[in-house]
């Protein structure tokens, strides 16, 4: 009876969790980050370099350990859009954020303005230095992940 027992509660658990995306495996599977602009129809591509891992922990530990937001109106048309590409599951995520909060799949989390501060000024130094995509070569990003 007790390893019946067992064994319903660990099919109900891996059930509940099965539509969580973002785990802490993820952050590793994350191969590269297209920070697209506002301004341009091209982004900025970080991918396996210091800036990269910051970026990438940064999102890690803002959706693993921040404060969720209860019912809050993210407006995403304002935010800065992050798109983290995972190709060994042929899979990409959407991350936005603005001056002190990021969403992640319909929830807001609360984040450190002085971290995000630190990474706009990354990416602006990277834009100023000329390291954008051309809005073609994001297309075409875009397509091997399947989005439009």
């Amino acid at each position: 009876m007790n390893k019946l027992l067992f064994l319903c509660f660990a099919l109900f658990m891996s059930n509940v969790f099965a539509d969580e995306i973002y785990n802490s495996d993820v952050g590793e599977d994350i191969s590269s980050i297209y920070w697209l602009n506002k301004n341009q129809d091209g982004a900025i591509v970080y991918a396996k370099h210091h800036g990269f891992v910051q970026l990438r922990n940064f999102i890690d530990t803002s959706i693993l350990t921040s404060d969720q937001v209860e019912n809050s109106k993210f407006n995403t048309d304002l935010a800065e859009q992050l798109l983290l590409m995972l190709p060994v599951s042929k899979k990409w995520l959407v991350v936005y954020f603005n001056k002190d909060q990021m969403s992640y799949n319909g929830q807001t989390y609360l984040v450190n303005p002085n971290t995000i501060k630190e990474m706009i000024k990354i990416n602006k130094y990277r834009i100023n230095k000329g390291d954008s995509i051309s809005n073609q070569l994001l297309k075409k990003a875009k397509k091997s992940f399947g989005l439009p």
